[in-house]
């Protein structure tokens, strides 16, 4: 059986960032485009460092995932949120060929937070290869696919860790992410947080 970290793939990544180089450099007060460079990278670590399987434990911003499943599963509840759709559910059939499921062939049920698959009462999941990812379920998740819908407590949270690792550059970063988180992101991030990290 895959563990959790394998049976997981990004598919489709966010279109865009939660946060602007410009919106950081407000938060700053950085009128120079000297370092946009470094803000940049600082802000992709940061989303790094909270999205989908960090901090926060939910996509920010739009994107699709695939989970992949060993044969013949009971419900399956998908371990990533919030979760906007099921877009495709795929198999490897006996041959080893990668085919797709009719998706009317499935009930996709609960929260944006606790959604379950399973097949309707008078079908069944396909008949596929024995194999450990025999069966992968694509679905899309996150807020939304601009940065407006991302929920302004994790923004805030974002900027403010950017804005800690810029200004502690010197003495604080480690390669590219910080020893230290700034004091109220973990709060912030709390509020909306679907799973503990660390």
């Amino acid at each position: 059986m895959l563990s959790p970290q394998f049976s997981l793939v990004r598919v489709t990544a966010p279109a865009t960032a939660p946060i602007t180089l410009a919106e950081a450099k407000a938060q700053m007060k950085v009128e120079s485009s000297d370092d946009d460079t470094i803000i940049q990278r600082l802000i992709d670590a940061a989303v790094a460092f909270v999205d989908v399987q960090g901090a926060l434990g939910k996509a920010m911003i739009t994107q699709t995932w695939g989970q992949w499943l060993s044969p013949n599963p009971s419900t399956v509840y998908l371990s990533l949120g919030p979760v906007q759709s099921v877009s495709a559910i795929k198999y490897y059939d006996a041959n080893g060929a990668l085919q797709t499921a009719t998706l009317g062939d499935f009930n996709v049920f609960g929260t944006p937070n606790r959604i379950s698959v399973l097949p309707k009462p008078d079908k069944a999941w396909p008949v596929t290869q024995m194999r450990d990812d025999a069966i992968k379920i694509e679905y899309i998740i996150g807020y939304g696919s601009t940065s407006a819908s991302v929920p302004e407590t994790i923004r805030h949270a974002l900027i403010m860790l950017v804005s800690n690792w810029y200004e502690n550059r010197e003495t604080e970063l480690i390669g590219s992410i910080s020893k230290t988180l700034p004091f109220g992101f973990d709060d912030l991030i709390g509020t909306e947080r679907n799973s503990f990290y660390g």
